[in-house]
């Protein structure tokens, strides 16, 4: 190609700079724009973008030195690059470097630059050609790619791209060389995408620093002024075309990859000369190089010198000048990444994943030092190891953890496999712990995950995490739907403690110094307590056909004290681990593969009675005491059983005690309580019509304020307006509907154990529900206890309470406790049958710690709420009371009401 443009326009020359007319003039300029257009369509048919811009560019500045126009082409691209920079709008600068061409050709009027204007059509093509109506539908390919590579350019740190992180990541890669580097061979090259080809100037950057960068940028700026400085020597106008030629396309290709890798220029797939791995590209590069220093050896006689000195110097000047200006923006725009590095190591991109949800990215050389700095070790509340990195602390603690419920525990197996993390309670405690080896659900929602959700704390740093409400503009929630706009809340976690150990290296005294900090959690779980309980329910063979959801928490602290499930994960099967829900329904057994006591929300029944009382004394007072309602045979829900629904003048007390459905229809209702009732499913984590509940710990409130306002307006025009309306004459119309469906936990409103664990949390701890606490030490600091939110006040709180030790009084017998409790029986559809699932929420005084103990029971498909009651006694209660967690709620004997 070089060899073709140095023949045409040493041929050409002197009819190129002298044009005899303007028809002339057009019948050449006609076939350089075809030649421009030609290349654009190069680029729409390879899908490739670095092969047209080297042609084109290269085209273009030997077009200048022919034509002696370089200075004009400079000075439009310089203009159309400000005017883009200020307006914004590729469209206006485009017409207003169309009008500085103008000026300049009326300025003198024998000199209209055509380099100026192929360059203007080139640069304002790239900016403007994926805007060309259609040309999606013909080119969809090359178009697409455009863009994104578009989005990437104008923010690496944050586009809607699958694969955006790119130039992120060789940011991330220069960032980490600082001024001298890493050193030779201590970068990570690999983590780069295409290290080798588009991206290997980054890696450079990695091993040799701002110091190896410049170095390279140097080298290219000399190999462009000695190759033209030896084409003006030999003063011959082919020779000097064919060095001259070499040297610009040579420094082409590097502005292109060097801008494209640094995000000063889009990425443009070119190789890098003589540095990018590559077979034919190379071997073209040295024979280049080798026609150079041939023609080194050719000097011109003193008749072509003074030729070329008068056709070529008003040009080579301005030429090597702009290449000297270019290289110290791009210098200066790399220092940035390199001398403020500590900033820019951290620093994550907010791109798109496969399916166009919106996720940060990460520097890769971070989850490669949180490897090495290897986590500590994770305990209970009790001191008992629940994880770790060394096996001998495990076996110190073998008789403990034995005795713990975790004997069958092989260490010597897992030693001998050489595993990352050692976890002696296996499956007991997955969804507390996570699996570090296996990476299994890591980062999902569905377990607590204490090895993901204090990986940072677990080698020593502190990593402060921040939610943001974001818009992907393709998402595809399933590959046969379409592409479309969703809203969703990404998290963005906060690495900064550690960018001073990413910029001295991985492997450096900074990082093994870092290393012997205090790396432990010690968790508020109970190993022993929730082994206990596990084991226990497993046992009894009346459940096998069924599943069960046990939350204990502490009211006074709001410490999770267990959560229980039945049956284990089957983490030693991964397909079955791995399985979808849709999957699992097909199965004749039940499967856990979540944290079935706080992310798997269902409908509440009778429990969420509590709710709608909180609700009506919140907005009534405490006249809330005094509603009645009187209840026909013919309006009675619960007709059938040990406890139909009870008839006459029925008050707030002998609706809990008796779980009276109409009465709790009517009150929410007639009395108008949804808005007090969506501020406890906010406070508490309950959903209504699929948003607005949580499972582990809320946002704060400052951060989600407006998402819940949208919840709300959103209940407003649903759950609060069904359709048709409650009619006070015919309640079994819309018995499970709307309002009337909350009322009595049916419908549209679910729950986790968890959450009602919370309700009756809050009643316990006098209308003051704490945050859930689920670690008690991280590293040499004790986490606090916090209030979470008020949900009533005392008064109306010790009523619900009395209303609750009511209700549980006939069950002492089984439970051989005292407690304030409430039971619940909803339906609800599950494989397409409908099925009744058995709550129990109870508290009762905890002798340990002060304050009370809060346990939710749910058993999925069984009769009812007796089951669940039954569990209790047999299951729960007991090791409760030998563990010294509960004791009774009244000291007399109570007295059961015969009524």
């Amino acid at each position: 190609m070089i060899l073709f443009l140095a023949g045409f326009f040493a041929a050409n020359e002197k009819f190129i700079s002298e044009y005899a007319s303007w028809r002339k003039r057009w019948s050449f300029f006609s076939f350089a724009l075809f030649a421009i257009g030609a290349a654009l369509m190069l680029f729409l048919l390879l899908g490739d973008l670095g092969p047209a811009m080297v042609i084109c560019f290269t085209f273009i500045v030997l077009f200048s030195f022919s034509r002696g126009d370089f200075m004009q082409m400079i000075m439009t691209v310089v203009f159309y690059a400000l005017a883009t920079w200020i307006f914004k709008n590729v469209w206006l600068s485009a017409a207003l470097s169309i009008g500085f061409l103008a000026v300049l050709w009326l300025i003198n009027r024998k000199k209209l630059s055509e380099s100026a204007v192929m360059a203007l059509v080139i640069v304002s093509g790239f900016m403007t050609l994926d805007k060309v109506p259609h040309l999606d539908k013909l080119f969809p390919g090359p178009v697409t790619r455009l863009i994104e590579r578009k989005a990437i350019w104008q923010d690496p740190w944050n586009n809607d791209v699958y694969g955006g992180d790119q130039i992120a990541n060789g940011l991330w890669a220069m960032s980490s060389g600082g001024v001298a580097g890493q050193g030779i061979g201590e970068g990570f090259a690999k983590t780069i995408p295409e290290a080798h080809t588009d991206m290997i100037l980054p890696s450079i950057g990695e091993d040799f620093g701002w110091a190896g960068i410049v170095s390279i940028f140097i080298l290219f700026l000399l190999y462009l002024h000695r190759s033209i400085i030896i084409g003006r020597q030999t003063g011959t106008p082919f020779l000097f075309y064919v060095c001259a030629g070499i040297g610009i396309c040579t420094f082409v290709q590097f502005l292109l990859i060097a801008g494209g890798s640094t995000g000063a220029l889009p990425l443009s797939g070119v190789a890098l000369p003589f540095e990018s791995y590559g077979g034919s590209s190379l071997v073209a590069n040295f024979v280049a190089a080798g026609f150079l220093l041939s023609a080194s050896k050719v000097k011109g006689t003193a008749v072509q010198m003074a030729y070329i000195t008068k056709q070529q110097d008003k040009n080579l000047v301005p030429a090597l000048l702009a290449a000297c200006v270019g290289l110290v923006l791009l210098t200066i725009g790399v220092s940035q990444y390199l001398f403020d590095n500590q900033k820019w190591v951290v620093k994550p991109a907010l791109v798109a994943d496969k399916s166009g949800a919106r996720m940060f990215s990460y520097n890769p050389r971070i989850a490669i030092l949180m490897n090495k700095l290897q986590a500590g070790t994770i305990y209970d509340r009790n001191g008992l190891i629940l994880a770790t990195s060394d096996p001998q602390l495990i076996r110190k603690q073998q008789n403990l953890i034995n005795n713990a419920g975790a004997g069958n525990y092989d260490l010597d197996s897992a030693m001998h496999k050489r595993l990352q993390r050692y976890y002696p309670f296996q499956d007991q405690l997955f969804f507390w712990l996570g699996d570090a080896n296996t990476q299994v659900f890591n980062g999902s929602t569905n377990g607590y995950f204490a090895e993901y959700e204090h990986a940072a704390e677990l080698r020593g740093f502190k990593m402060p995490v921040s939610n943001y409400t974001v818009k992907a503009s393709h998402y595809q929630e399933d590959r046969f739907l379409p592409r479309g706009v969703k809203e969703m809340t990404v998290a963005k976690k906060d690495y900064s403690a550690i960018a001073p150990l990413l910029v001295a290296g991985i492997n450096s005294d900074e990082v093994a110094a870092f290393k012997k900090k205090n790396r432990d959690v010690k968790l508020t779980v109970d190993a022993a307590l929730q082994t206990a309980i596990q084991k226990s329910i497993a046992a009894d063979t009346s459940l096998n056909d069924n599943r069960v959801s046990v939350v204990i928490m502490e009211s006074a602290t709001g410490d999770v004290l267990a959560s229980a499930q039945y049956p284990l994960p089957p983490i030693h099967n991964w397909d079955l681990l791995n399985m979808p829900i849709p999957e699992q329904n097909k199965l004749s057994q039940w499967v856990t593969t979540t944290d079935l006591g706080f992310t798997y929300a269902t409908q509440p029944g009778s429990t969420a009675k509590l709710l709608t009382s909180m609700s009506a004394f919140n907005k009534l007072g405490a006249d809330a005491e005094k509603v009645t309602f009187h209840v026909s045979m013919e309006e009675r829900i619960r007709t059938k059983g040990l406890e139909p629904d009870e008839t006459g003048v029925i008050t707030m007390e002998r609706a809990i005690a008796k779980s009276n459905n109409v009465y709790f229809i009517k009150l929410a209702n007639e009395e108008h309580l949804q808005e007090e009732m969506a501020t406890l499913y906010l406070k508490t984590g309950m959903f209504l019509h699929g948003v607005g509940g949580y499972f582990y710990n809320k946002q704060p409130a400052n951060t989600n304020a407006d998402q819940e306002e949208k919840w709300r307006e959103f209940w407003r025009k649903t759950e609060f307006n069904t359709k048709p309306p409650y009619d006070p004459n015919n309640i079994h119309r819309t018995r499970a509907k709307g309002i009337s469906g909350m009322a009595w936990g049916q419908g549209e409103l679910i729950a986790t154990p968890a959450a009602v664990a919370r309700l009756a949390s809050g009643i316990a701890n006098n209308g003051t529900l704490m945050t859930s606490r689920f670690a008690l030490k991280i590293n040499d600091t004790v986490i606090a206890a916090r209030t979470s939110e008020k949900l009533t006040e005392p008064a109306y709180a010790g009523l619900i309470k009395g209303y609750m030790i009511e209700q549980s009084a006939p069950k002492v017998p089984i439970l051989n406790l005292s407690v304030a409790g409430k039971t619940g029986t909803p339906e609800r559809v599950w494989k397409k049958q409908s099925i009744n699932d058995g709550w129990y929420v109870f508290f009762a005084p905890n002798p340990k710690q002060g304050g009370f103990t809060v346990v939710c029971i749910r058993i999925e498909s069984t009769k009812g709420s007796s089951d669940a009651v039954r569990l209790a006694g047999q299951h729960i209660i007991p090791y409760l009371v030998k563990m010294g967690y509960i004791r009774n709620m009244v000291d007399k004997p109570v007295e059961v009401d015969e009524q």
